[in-house]
């Protein structure tokens, strides 16, 4: 069987060109005798359209397409079935979308304002980040100066009101200025509520608004192309920066997304402007309005009573405060890095902000303060303390309680080995003794003298001491290493060999 085309060719080649049928034959690749009907037959008539079952429900379904344009297919087949029609939805589905009227797409007007006119802002979701043993949501955000195209990005694992206003505070200080309106979604942090075109806005963040000084306007809803400049930014910051990456902290992910934004971001030649946005920006920052004398508030502060483990907590998370402010109210205050906690404005503790869960950050002054004022919890704490110097460490505490040894006399061995080489070498001699099955202190102590004098750092260990009379009081005579050789280079004149 042949096409159309190739037919007409070889008619064209054999009654005009006058080429041999075997030529032909040959050329094309088929049967001398396929080129003989190609001669004398005519063009093979087309083929009548299959009849389909839905052939008898055709007219109903264009009747109803007209009538009403959106109507799904899932709705008609429903429509049909009472009419006896058995088909599937895939059958329908094409045929519907055959004689759909095509949707008119909406037209779109360019608007361009003027320098330090306008910014926009959004969130963006990026899936989650490993903090430790918890999984936290990842957001980014984004905002653009309308006019020069200039972008800032930042991260967070939260999108709190404070951490809203802390990025924006981020952005109009790496602008240098403010631009006289920002345009927003229908953010809960922004807008309450949206009824038409009456827009009742958060009064937290108006506070931040009226401190410096800009109009906050909330898009329609579901128009996204109100604010498409900052839509656009956040799909550009997921392909181009954050697609196949890799981060090993929030930091790190910060300071990658920071130079990508100076040296990539803002220093590509933008496709609209067809200027880099860093030089576009060069030129609104005058036109900006200037940033207020003093930054606003964004820290979270929380009040709370400290606890009678001397604790105050913050999303699942413990800090430690000094022990004469238990069961008095404190304040925390924190931000991305640091959580204080003040007490009558006076600031009584500071930790690193742990954004793992049910985390417990302990200063070693605070708990020392409490070890002095309370001498029978320095047991405990001992024990915790060691603990946590290695993983064999446990199992080396409860080998020791089984082969009923005084545990408390045991910890307070340890402890002076680790005040005397230091939690380290103490944890590697732990690990040692674990795994040649000797549990006792002294043991753990010429380990530690074994291995500093194997770095050149100490004197020679002294003897372990067995406890048996027998063991303790042997005397080893060294032997002449000599004798030795000569049972690997005997005398050949010797009788014996």
């Amino acid at each position: 069987m042949i096409t159309l085309e190739i037919r007409a060719e070889i008619r064209r080649l054999v009654l005009v060109e006058g080429l041999r049928i075997g030529v032909v034959a040959r050329k094309f690749g088929v049967h001398h005798g396929t080129v003989r009907r190609a001669l004398r037959d005519e063009p093979p008539a087309q083929a009548a359209p299959l009849s389909s079952a839905l052939d008898a429900f055709k007219p109903y379904i264009v009747n109803r397409i007209i009538d009403l344009p959106e109507l799904t297919s899932a709705r008609l087949l429903l429509e049909l079935r009472d009419r006896g029609c058995t088909l599937g939805i895939a059958q329908l589905r094409r045929y519907v979308a055959q004689i759909r009227p095509p949707r008119p797409r909406r037209a779109y007007l360019r608007i361009e304002t003027d320098a330090g006119e306008q910014a926009q802002v959004d969130w963006g979701s990026f899936g989650h980040f490993r903090i430790g043993s918890t999984q936290r949501p990842l957001s980014v955000f984004s905002m653009v100066l309308s006019w020069s195209r200039a972008l800032f990005i930042d991260f967070s694992f939260d999108q709190q009101m404070e951490t809203f206003c802390r990025m924006h505070r981020r952005a109009l200080e790496f602008f240098a200025g403010v631009p006289r309106r920002i345009v927003y979604d229908n953010l809960k942090s922004v807008v309450l509520h949206h009824v038409g075109a009456t827009v009742q806005f958060n009064p937290r963040f108006l506070a931040f608004a009226g401190h410096y000084l800009f109009e906050t306007v909330a898009a329609p809803v579901r128009y996204p192309e109100f604010k498409g400049r900052v839509e656009s930014s956040i799909k550009y910051v997921r392909h181009s920066f954050f697609y196949g990456r890799s981060f090993t902290s929030l930091n790190d992910l910060r300071d990658q997304a920071a130079a990508w934004r100076d040296q990539v971001a803002n220093q590509r030649i933008h496709a609209t402007t067809r200027m880099r946005p860093w030089q576009r920006l060069l030129a609104e920052r005058p036109r900006l309005r200037a940033l207020p004398a003093h930054p606003f508030d964004t820290d979270l502060v929380i009040p709370v009573i400290v606890s009678k483990e001397a604790r105050v907590r913050l999303d699942t998370n413990t800090y430690s405060v000094p022990a004469k402010y238990v069961g008095k109210q404190v304040h925390i205050r924190a931000d991305d890095h640091k959580v204080r906690i003040m007490c009558d404005g006076v600031e009584v503790a500071q930790h690193q902000r742990s954004w793992d869960r049910r985390h417990h950050s302990q200063d070693p002054e605070h708990l020392q303060k409490l070890l002095d004022r309370r001498k029978g919890a320095r047991g405990p704490s001992q024990r915790e303390r060691l603990a946590q110097l290695c993983p064999e460490s446990v199992t080396y505490f409860q080998e020791v309680a089984r082969r009923r040894t005084r545990l408390d006399v045991e910890v307070e061995k340890v402890m002076r080995l680790v005040d005397r080489y230091g939690e380290t070498e103490v944890a590697a001699a732990i690990r040692k003794a674990v795994a040649q099955r000797t549990f006792s202190a002294r043991y753990v102590r010429a380990l530690c003298d074994q291995a500093r004098f194997a770095s050149g750092q100490g004197e020679p260990p002294e003897p372990v001491v067995t406890g048996n009379p027998a063991a303790d009081n042997l005397v080893v005579q060294p032997h002449d290493m000599e004798t030795y050789d000569a049972l690997f280079d005997p005398d050949p004149d010797d009788p014996t060999f």
